[in-house]
Formats: C-alpha cells, structure tokens, sequence
C-alpha cells in the first residue's frame, strides 16, 4: 500500500524475482557447458574425418605410385634394355632397331598411365630412349625437346646419373617438354637393378604434379586450406593449397597420424597428418581453424537461438510466476491484518514480508496449539454429556448415537453394550461431606478406574452419576455370558479388597442386562440401578448383582416419560420398524421381566391411551372413518387386565397410526413435488432459477428441496434443470433463423460460452455442429 502500512507488492515480487533468475542463469551456465561439450566433440569429429580423408587420399596415391614404380621396374627388366646396356660403340642397325621397340613400349606406358607425364631411358653411353624420340645423341636433343628448368645438360646428367637410385621420387620441378611448360615430380630407377656400383643408366618416369595434386584434394580443398608431401630425407615432394604455404617443424607432425592446432603467420590451424606405410611419405594437411569452426556453426547457431528463447521464455515465466506467487502472498497478509482487525505495529512495518509472516503464522500455530488442548478438554465434558444423555434415553435413532460417537471418538466398540453401576458403601450415612471424605470418594474412584481397566481387557467408558456412583459402560466381543459373569466377580472381589485395605470403605455392584444397540442402554443402565439398590440392601460385600437374577413383583410398570417421547417421535416420522423395537423393550421389562399387579396394568393402559391421544392430536388425523377405527382400538386397551394382551393391542394401535403418519408424509411429497416442477417447467428457460432460488419461492429449506428432487423425480435438481433446457435448444436448432446466440439466451444461459459448454457436454458435439448434422438428416438434397 502507499502509506507503507504493509509489505509492498514489489519487496514480494523481487523476492521471488531474484530465485527464479539465478535458477534461470543455473539452466544456462548448464546450457553453456552443453554448447561447449558439443562444440568440442563436433570439432574432433570434424578434425577425424579430415584425417580419414587425407588417409584415403594417401592411400589412392601409393596405389597410383606402385603403379609407376611396377612400371619403372618392367622398363629396367626389358631384354632389349639389358641388350642396349651391354651393347659396344657405335651401335649398330640392331641397336637401333631395338631402340625404337623400347619407344615404343614406352609411349604404350604413358597412354596407360594418366599419372605419366613422360618415361626415358638415359644410358652413361649418351644414348636417351623415350616415348616422343630415340636418339643416340642426347646432348643435342637435351634443351631441344625437353628440359628440367634452371638444369644445363651436365647438370641434369649428373642429376640422374650421379649416384644409383633405387625408386627415388625428387620433388615437384618445372619441365619444358614440346616446348610446354610442366609441373613434374621425377621418379628415377638406376639400371640394372641392384648394381649399386656398376650402374649404367636410369629410367626416369615423369610424373604430372597436377594429377597428383587432383588426388590430394580429396582431403582438402585447396580453397580451403593446404596440403603437402614430405619425402622421409625431408623434402617436400608437392603440395597445393595457399601460395605461401610452407613446412611447418617436425615436431607438429611427431607420430603415425594425428592433429595439432597451431598458429601459422598469426591464424590458427589445425595441422593434421598421416604417415604411408609404403612410401615412408608423411602426408601434412592444415586448415584454419575457421572451417573447423564453420562445420559445427549449426551447433552455435542452434545454442543461440536456444539461449535466445529460453532466456525470453524464462524472463517472461519468471515474471508471470513472480506475479502469481506474490499476489497471493500479500492476499494472505491483506486477510491476516484484516482478520486481526488492527493495524501492523512498528516492528511489522520495518521487516520484511517473510518476517511478518513468520510471526504471524507461529501466532497462528501457538494459538491453534492452545485451541487443541482447550478442545481437549472440552472433550471430556461432551463426552461425558453425551454418555448423560445416552443413559437417560436422550437420543430416538441409533444414527444420530454413532454420528456423535465418531465425531467425539468415543471407543466404546463391541457387538453388545451392558452398563455396570458401581456404589461406594460404608460412608453414606456421613451427615456432612467434608474435603477429607471427598478426596478419600475421589481416590476410590480413580482406583476403581484403574483396577476394572486392569482386570477387564473389553472396551469401557466410565461416567460419574453423583459422588457415589459410577457407571461403567461395557462393549462386549464374546458371545458367552458366563465368561463376562465370571470376570466381573473376580473384579469386584478384588477391588472390594483393595478399597477395604486402603480406604476402609466397601463397593456393591449392580450389572444390567446386555443390549445389541447404545440406543437401549438406557434399559441395562435402568436394570443396574435396580440391582444395585438389591446389592446395597443385602450388604454382602465383593457380590454383584446381576439383574436377571432379580425377577420380583413390581407395584410401578415401566413407561418412562424419555421413552413415551421418543416413540412418539418415531410414529410420527413413519420409522415402523423402531417403533416395533421400542414396544419390543417395553413387552420384555413389563411382562418377561416382571409381574405387575392387575392396578399397575391398569394405570399402564391409561399411560398407553394418553400416548395415542397425544399422537392424534399432534398428527391433526381427518376422516370420520379412521377417527373410529383408532377410538375403538383406544377404548380396547382400558378393559385389559393381562400386560400380555394390552401390548399385543397398544403394538397394533402405534403401528397403525405409524403408518397413518407415513402416508400422510407422502402424500405432502406428492404435493411438494407437483409445486416444485410447475415451477421448473415454467421458469428453466430464466437464467437465474437455481436450487437457492426454489426453495425460497417454496418457503422450505434448501436441502430438504434437493432430497425431495432426488426421492421423487429419480435425478438431481441440476440434471433435470439441464435436461428441459438442452431439448429446448435441440429444437429452436432446427429453426436456422434463430441464431446460436439467441439459442443460448432462451434456453436459460446467461452466456453463449455457458451455453455450448453444457452443449456439448450434453450431446457430445458443439451447437453448430448438432444444428448442421440436423439440417442435413431434414434436408437430403
């Protein structure tokens, strides 16, 4: 806010800001070193595969120059050759004759052999065999056909005939050959071969630099870099590539093959290299590092752009997110101040958001913590108001007990209940209760608490009834009674001891009869009051009671005033089968047992008779015909004097009007129902008719509307509601002048998005669609 009263929008959202941005430079650095990874790998396969190529080109040349040197080796072979070398001054006509074979067969070798340039033999005796001429004057045509560039006659001479050469290769040279210059790399094989020191001639073989040259740029173009040979004395044999390509040292080219960037006249390269296994030939390509670099530009590019959208991208989720996080943040602090209902102190004001959030939600914790133990022990009192009014018959259906006792977590669970009245005698004559004897009734109870928890291994609730008594509600698992029998009489024998040696005081104990349902407790908590007072009054000590072991004669009946309520209750609300269960109880305690006098059973009547008075009354019943019917049944219960007999008329005069009840209750629903669709099939078609709406026209609640939708018409409110106004727009669909838009409108939706929503969700297809597919079934031309 603007008077800074509380934590700004932007202190939030730059919190929040800030993390995002530092995992979005984590996502790039991470990206970063990706690029680079990839960068390195892309470079080396690069670098690899110009290797492989540089090998592939090598091994084409030494396949190219085995050639020459097969050739060399069948020249300084030919019989006519060894013919000429033995051959004496001057030669004669068949010397010559052979000469001009040897030509011959020398023109035969350069058209096979793209690579050959040239082939002549040059013997010491001056004779010059070739391809173009034989001639025994070779100073004359030395200069006049051919001629190695900057060589005299003498110096070439010696150039092949100075030491014996075994397929020697000299570097590339210029050659003027027919008067046309030429690039030439000269292969020389002395003859005969193996005559280290009686040598007589050489085949020399000229090979066309720019053939071998072709060959080299299959590793590299020259273009793009250069490549050169060198001999393994260290010459350079050819190369092409850049005009002011030179030899780089030996040690960048140490090893088999390989790669090694260096810089050459200040631009990097990469020098790549490969070793001939035939020739000895170190082959040295180099290529600035720029092509390299050119290759894996995809790999840059790519990066770019991803680091491009991704930083975007992530700016603008950073912010998108930041907003969201941060609005929610200052909605929740904007809520606490206002549900505070104070201004934020100083200390608030002057921290961060975090800060006052911190605070404020440990307040939150602390209070919610004290709220808990406050709730604790509140606890104990409902569970104690509940375990009141279970024992005096408060509740009338047995749903309304386990609601409760799921809510409070009771833990009273077994197949049957049975209630145990525990009394504190040897005291109750004091004419005063003084502190001491409460405390010393307190002790007694706890310890009364303990020891049955002790010696009883069933699920028990206890309760209170006055500083006397306590009552003891028992769930049961085991089908025998002779079993619990026998475990309550240990227990009170040896709490009766222990209460004797510590306090001075004794305990009696009355034991109801079991029960399948809480809701009938009342009648075993009844029963063991009526055994305790029958413990009391024998005063044997350590000896309950047992009701059933106390059939007697009564003066009073059993009729409750809670248990008249209740069934009057359930008559009325139709529930025949509780009703049956109710006068059940009241058969068994009246008549199974006891045995009331003749008096009682009369007074009993009249108590059943004012019931059904009541009933009629409140139940407003019409109708001279069913008036009759239950007087008669009325007046029949006063004349009975056996309880046997007046239950079995009182059951079938409530059981009657439980079912007058119940029909009257449907026949409100059928008028209930029959309202509420005149008011749905007269106002779907109105946006605003909701369950809220109805059930304020109807003057009822709205839940018992809802209840009364689904009991009657067999689906809910809003199904049905959906089900008129989808078949009204499926028909104004067939009518292609309405539009979807009014469509929407007088089918009840406030907007058309609401409307093809539900649309479809319906049908399964859009409006539009429905409509088109309609028109098309009505339609077939």
């Amino acid at each position: 806010m603007a008077d800074g009263r509380m934590p700004s929008v932007r202190t939030v959202f730059m919190r929040f800001i800030v993390h995002y941005m530092i995992l979005l430079l984590v996502i790039s650095g991470i990206g970063g070193y990706v690029y680079n990874r990839s960068f390195e790998l892309a470079k080396r396969e690069a670098i690899e595969t110009g290797i492989v190529r540089l090998e592939k080109s090598m091994a084409l040349l030494d396949s190219r120059l085995n050639e020459v040197e097969s050739i060399g080796t069948q020249i300084s072979l030919d019989g006519r050759l060894g013919n000429l070398l033995n051959a004496k001054l001057p030669y004669g006509g068949d010397d010559y004759y052979a000469m001009k074979e040897l030509s011959d067969n020398l023109a035969n070798y350069k058209l096979g052999n793209r690579l050959i340039r040239e082939a002549f033999v040059y013997l010491n005796k001056g004779a010059f065999i070739s391809s173009m001429h034989p001639t025994a004057e070779v100073e004359a045509f030395y200069g006049k056909l051919f001629r190695f560039s900057n060589l005299t006659y003498a110096q070439w001479r010696d150039y092949l005939l100075g030491d014996y050469r075994y397929a020697a290769y000299y570097p590339e040279t210029s050659v003027t050959v027919n008067g046309s210059l030429r690039q030439v790399i000269t292969y020389v094989q002395s003859v005969p071969i193996g005559a280290l020191n009686t040598y007589k001639g050489a085949v020399v073989v000229l090979l066309d630099a720019s053939e071998v040259k072709e060959l080299l740029s299959g590793a590299i173009a020259p273009s793009r870099g250069w490549i050169y040979v060198v001999s393994p004395g260290g010459e350079r044999i050819t190369g092409t590539g850049y005009s002011d390509m030179r030899e780089l040292p030996s040690s960048v080219t140490q090893g088999s093959r390989g790669y090694k960037e260096q810089t050459v006249d200040g631009e990097k390269m990469i020098v790549m290299h490969a070793e001939s296994g035939a020739t000895g030939w170190k082959y040295v390509a180099a290529i600035p590092q720029s092509v390299i670099s050119e290759k894996v530009a995809y790999i840059k590019r790519l990066y770019i752009y991803t680091m491009i959208v991704t930083i975007t991208v992530g700016l603008l989720i950073a912010v998108a997110f930041s907003y969201s996080s941060s609005r929610p943040i200052l909605n929740i602090v904007r809520k606490l101040r206002s549900g505070f209902g104070e201004p934020l102190s100083d200390a608030v004001r002057k921290g961060s958001t975090w800060d006052y959030l911190d605070g404020t939600i440990s307040e939150l914790i602390a209070n919610r913590n004290e709220l808990k133990r406050d709730l604790s022990r509140q606890m104990e009192i409902v569970k104690a108001t509940f375990l009141e009014r279970l024992l005096r018959g408060g509740f009338s259906k047995e749903p309304d007990i386990e609601a409760v006792r799921s809510y409070i977590d009771l833990g009273l669970e077994g197949d049957r209940f049975v209630a145990v009245v525990v009394g504190i005698i040897g005291v109750r004559d004091a004419s005063d209760l003084t502190p001491d004897l409460l405390k010393r009734l307190d002790l007694a109870k706890v310890l009364v608490q303990e020891e049955f928890r002790r010696h009883l291994a069933h699920s028990m609730k206890f309760y209170h009834l006055d500083e006397w008594r306590t009552v003891l509600l028992i769930g049961l698992d085991v089908g025998d009674m002779a079993i619990f029998r026998h475990e309550i009489e240990a227990s009170a024998e040896a709490i009766s001891l222990k209460l004797a040696e510590e306090f001075g005081i004794g305990i009696a104990l009355g034991v109801g009869k079991p029960c399948d349902h809480l809701i009938r407790i009342r009648n075993s908590f009844d029963e063991a009051l009526q055994a305790l007072e029958a413990a009391e009054t024998r005063r044997t000590a350590r000896e309950p009671v047992f009701f059933g072991d106390i059939l007697h004669d009564l003066d009073d009946y059993y009729y409750p005033t809670d248990v008249e309520t209740r069934m009057m209750n359930l008559i009325k609300s139709g529930d025949e089968a509780e009703v049956r269960g109710i006068i059940d109880e009241l058969r068994k305690r009246n008549v199974a047992e006891a045995r009331l006098s003749p008096e009682s059973t009369a007074q009993l009547a009249y108590e059943m008779r004012g019931t059904a008075v009541k009933l009629r009354k409140a139940m407003a019943l019409t109708g001279q015909e069913v008036a009759e019917r239950l007087e008669t049944r009325m007046d029949a219960l006063i004349g009975h004097r056996s309880p046997t007999q007046l239950f079995l008329d009182g059951e079938a005069l409530f059981l009657e009007l439980c079912r007058i009840a119940a029909s009257s209750r449907s026949g409100q629903k059928d008028h209930w129902k029959d309202k509420i669709l005149n008011i749905v099939h007269a106002r779907f078609e109105q946006d605003d008719l909701s369950l809220t709406t109805l059930a304020t026209e109807l003057g009822i609640k709205e839940k018992y509307v809802s209840q009364l939708f689904k009991e009657q018409i067999g689906e809910s409110f809003t199904q049905y509601l959906e089900m008129l106004r989808m078949d009204r727009a499926a028909r104004l669909l067939g009518d292609p002048a309405v539009t979807v838009q009014d469509i929407s409108r007088l089918s009840g939706y406030a907007t058309p998005n609401t409307f093809y929503k539900a649309f479809k969700r319906h049908y399964g297809v859009s409006p539009t669609i429905y409509r088109q597919q309609r028109i098309g079934l009505e339609d077939p031309s």
